[in-house]
């Protein structure tokens, strides 16, 4: 299938490129919001184990230990909560950064030029957040409406893999608007690419929440990675590439 093939180049070029040493400066904005999230979740723990009482096996010890599975279910929630948070801050408060690093790498791949200015700068943060809190939207209304054909029918068992393709599918979409906004898409022709292209959105999303998943040094690395890809399976899909039989030397 062409998307997997087109996957496979964009992860060839893509680390190539960072091989190479192009675009390393990117990773720093994810790395600051990586360690203020890490200092985050430190905090939050330890918060949590100072709520956390010694339980035995006497009468008022199952009270604590009843009230011990209450705290830890309650940060265990918040923890999701605030990780899941965190991805869509970091497809947000980056965007801007994101969007000159899909641009470089389009003009480095396809030799086309785009103008920057304030007014795109501000223009691009406001469409991400919308872009954002759409995509948040349906995926919340999609994992609601899984849950409950899951409880329904019993498959339990599959709730995994598909909170996993349905958050995949809604981050690549949210990914691909980088490339979409250069051709000047509005919100819903962003919204009719990603169900046009329903393999390519589940795949690009894959590979972020893959990289997302390495202890610590996923978190600022996917986000370079996976704008990098969905940029060039983009130009793909677009017929734009392959357009040069060797890549330019990125200045």
């Amino acid at each position: 299938m062409n998307s997997i093939k087109y996957h496979i180049d964009a992860l060839t070029i893509t680390f190539k490129e960072l091989f190479k040493g192009n675009y390393l400066l990117f990773f720093i904005p994810g790395g600051v919001l990586t360690i203020i999230y890490l200092l985050f979740t430190y905090q939050t723990n330890l918060i949590a184990e100072s709520f956390l009482m010694e339980a035995d096996d006497s009468l008022i010890g199952w009270g604590k230990g009843i009230i011990n599975a209450g705290v830890e279910g309650f940060f265990g929630f918040w923890a999701f909560m605030v990780d899941q948070i965190y991805i869509f801050a970091v497809i947000t408060l980056l965007s801007p950064f994101n969007t000159v690093l899909s641009e470089r790498l389009d003009t480095q791949l396809t030799g086309t030029k785009y103008n920057s200015s304030i007014a795109r700068f501000i223009n691009d943060i406001i469409r991400m957040v919308f872009i954002v809190m759409i995509a948040v939207t349906l995926e919340i209304s999609f994992l609601i409406f899984y849950y409950m054909v899951s409880w329904i029918f019993g498959l339990g068992f599959i709730d995994g893999i598909m909170f996993f393709i349905i958050s995949a599918f809604f981050y690549g979409m949210a990914f691909y608007d980088f490339a979409l906004e250069r051709d000047q898409a509005g919100v819903f022709g962003t919204l009719g690419f990603a169900f046009s292209k329903p393999l390519s959105m589940l795949l690009t999303g894959a590979i972020f929440l893959i990289i997302y998943s390495i202890p610590v040094i996923g978190i600022p690395i996917a986000p370079v990675v996976t704008v990098m890809v969905s940029t060039i399976v983009y130009l793909y899909i677009k017929k734009r590439l392959p357009k040069q039989t060797e890549l330019k030397t990125n200045e």
